[in-house]
């Protein structure tokens, strides 16, 4: 008898035990995981704006740039071989490849900060600031290429080579922020230069009973020297600099800092809590760190009154639209000095419908008499339906009436008013779509939909034929792993100079990496770029007057879709995540001052995401270690960088992936709530049975 009930016994955790290893074995992830190579240390993070200087409803804003980009291939390079010819022979670099000598930029934006002065109670407050991107150079010299030797969370300190955030210049807007967008696209021109990167901010100026709208747009490559920046610290003395920092304690200090920034223009130090004192100050306007360097800027009045909702910019054409306006949207071309408006097409009834859930995207166009292609991504929940819809708009010229297109629709239940949706359902369905372009490639993903529209901009010629078609290929991924309701919701998204490539991270930190074209998976994940890179070099000129629209039919796929090719989990997730709301009643579930806060004692959570291409040769230099490189040149060095509020940098290297070997013990440390149950019932178990023992 006492053999049959050890026997039992055993076979209860035999059981238990088995019924782990399957859980674990079908939860396992078959995507390779990417390799943690850097990770800044917490002792180089950035100050946290005072938030008694923040509004009510305000909104940050965060984008991770390089300071420069190398000179690119020459004009009459057509192909990938020529391109990288020329990179390994030091000449010219394909495009997108970062300057390791000038650096990256942060740019964080408040859309709401207080100020002292009457007429102005709040403005909007841009901050930038650099950092060497030498460590980089560093870990590659010593071949820190994301192998064993380094592990997950490899670190390297400000000895090793990592110096900590340098703030360049403080810019004060004279109105809070409505909206924002970064154009980096970067289109090539004729003469084979590429378009600049720009930042425009739109903010608004209530005067009297009247609102005026304004647009503030910051060429992010024109870092220059202001011309009363040498005068202005002739001034203050060189000393100056390290005395700042007794601003806080020395009352005597404290006035020279507020005298140096707002009537010289010089920065305080942003490290102390002190300098929101000082942004927030009744005569500050503009300041400059002690490199002496800040961005070229330009206003820009949008005409009319009534409020601007959706705004975008690429080139030099703005595109926004208004509430109750009896058009979709107007554009606002910017060249030569002069500005000139286009009237988008005409609604049937005033404009009211656009929400959140709406975004503008002006598309790459070559059509002969200026003609204008807008994809526009709307979302809109009627009775218990979400609708999701895709148009392309275009006009054949500048002048001439528009042609919409409706390309793809989804519809997704949510219940009858709301009422079977969770409250954080709700948010799913009211947020806005991720959205970036880059060269030729836009990318839109609504989260409620759980759906990546890609648009690519071609064009195509017929054998014998001189006429050129432009063509918008438009293509529709259901991304696994990144499911809305039954996992973390994706809240960043950015990508590659070439579109072939894009990442995605959700509110607990993973990391996504998907790809285009199928091929073999003996290849370099960076080998996929090759498929997109030529269309990047020189659009061709259309000779169409209409643009063509390429949309697959539902459930077919080509290499234009995209694949997951790489994942990352962090080993310890957020400790606390929820939402901080502000008034909720049944007739506003989703008032505008909700907004979701993660705080972790051990990890930030990332706000902007980078792909950074850099040249092997120039950190072969940059690290004075050539010989690594002598004997065979490597390919292009590709990471994805991750940057938190606090300036926290990760960078995850492309081509240095693996599979997890461990399975059984990932999914207990994360599912450990389901392991202590099941633990606690195969314990009562084995007690009852050992009672009769």
């Amino acid at each position: 008898m006492r053999y049959v009930l050890r026997t039992r016994q055993a076979v209860l955790v035999a059981v238990g035990t088995a019924y782990v290893f399957v859980l674990a074995w079908f939860n396992r992830q078959p995507i390779p995981t990417t390799t943690l190579v850097h990770e800044t240390d917490s002792g180089l993070t950035l100050r946290e704006t005072n938030t008694d200087f923040l509004g009510a409803q305000n909104r940050d804003a965060h984008w991770l740039e390089p300071a420069k980009f190398l000179p690119n291939v020459d004009t009459d390079t057509n192909t990938d071989a020529v391109a990288e010819d020329n990179a390994e022979a030091g000449g010219k670099h394909p495009p997108g490849t970062v300057d390791v000598d000038a650096g990256v930029l942060y740019i964080r934006l408040h859309t709401e900060y207080v100020t002292m002065r009457p007429e102005e109670p709040l403005g909007g407050l841009l901050k930038v600031y650099r950092k060497s991107l030498r460590f980089v150079a560093n870990d590659q010299a010593t071949g820190d290429w994301g192998g064993a030797q380094q592990g997950e969370g490899a670190r390297r300190s400000e000895e090793e080579g990592e110096s900590a955030w340098e703030l360049l210049f403080a810019d004060r807007l004279p109105g809070p922020v409505k909206n924002y967008h970064l154009d980096r696209t970067r289109l090539r021109n004729a003469d084979g230069s590429y378009a600049p990167r720009r930042l425009a901010v739109l903010y608004y100026m209530p005067r009297n009973e009247s609102v005026s709208y304004r647009a503030r747009i910051y060429d992010v490559e024109s870092l220059h020297r202001p011309e009363f920046f040498d005068s202005a610290a002739a001034q203050m003395g060189e000393q100056w600099w390290e005395q700042r920092t007794r601003a806080a304690k020395e009352p005597e200090v404290a006035l020279q800092a507020i005298r140096a920034a707002t009537e010289l223009g010089l920065c305080p130090d942003d490290s102390i809590r002190f300098a929101d004192t000082v942004y927030a100050s009744s005569q500050f306007a503009r300041c400059v760190g002690r490199a002496g360097l800040a961005m070229r800027s330009v206003d820009v009045a949008l005409p009319g009154s009534l409020e601007v909702m959706e705004f975008s910019l690429r080139g030099s054409t703005l595109l926004y639209s208004r509430l109750n306006d009896v058009v979709r949207f107007r554009a606002l071309e910017l060249e030569r000095g002069r500005e000139v408006a286009t009237a988008g097409p005409a609604v049937g009834e005033l404009l009211r419908s656009v929400g959140r859930q709406s975004f503008l995207a002006q598309l790459a166009s070559t059509r002969p008499g200026g003609g204008i292609d807008v994809f526009l991504a709307q979302g809109a929940t009627v009775s218990d339906t979400f609708y999701f819809s895709f148009f392309l708009l275009q006009n054949k010229t500048a002048g001439r009436a528009w042609v919409d297109e409706n390309v793809k629709r989804y519809r997704l239940t949510v219940h009858q008013q709301f009422s079977g949706l969770s409250r954080d359902e709700l948010r799913l369905v009211n947020d806005p779509p991720l959205v970036d372009q880059a060269g030729l490639t836009s990318v839109f993903y609504f989260k409620a939909t759980d759906v990546i529209v890609a648009v690519d901009t071609e064009w195509f010629r017929d054998h014998g034929s001189p006429n050129v078609t432009q063509l918008q290929r438009v293509r529709e991924s259901r991304p696994p792993y990144i499911s809305t309701l039954n996992s973390p919701v994706a809240v960043n998204m950015t990508l590659d100079e070439s579109g072939a490539l894009l990442a995605m991270s959700t509110i607990n930190d993973e990391l996504f990496v998907f790809s285009r074209a199928h091929t073999s998976s003996s290849k370099r994940l960076l080998d996929y770029r090759h498929y997109f890179r030529a269309s990047r070099l020189l659009p061709w000129r259309a000779t169409e007057p209409a643009s063509s629209v390429d949309v697959l039919a539902e459930g077919e796929t080509d290499s234009f879709n995209w694949q997951l090719k790489l994942t990352w989990q962090p080993p310890t997730l957020l400790s606390v995540v929820h939402w901080e709301d502000g008034f909720v009643s049944p007739d506003n579930p989703f008032p505008s001052t909700q907004r979701f806060i993660a705080r972790a004692q051990h990890q930030a959570t990332t706000t902007c995401l980078r792909f950074l291409n850099f040249d092997p040769a120039q950190l072969a230099r940059a690290a004075s270690d050539d010989r690594a490189y002598a004997a065979a040149p490597r390919p292009a060095v590709v990471r994805v960088a991750a940057l938190s509020a606090a300036g926290r940098l990760r960078m995850w290297e492309l081509d240095s992936h693996r599979r997890n070997p461990h399975i059984l013990w990932p999914f207990v440390t994360e599912h450990w709530g389901l392991m202590f149950m099941l633990a606690a019932v195969v314990s009562c178990c084995v007690y009852n049975e050992r009672r009769w023992d």
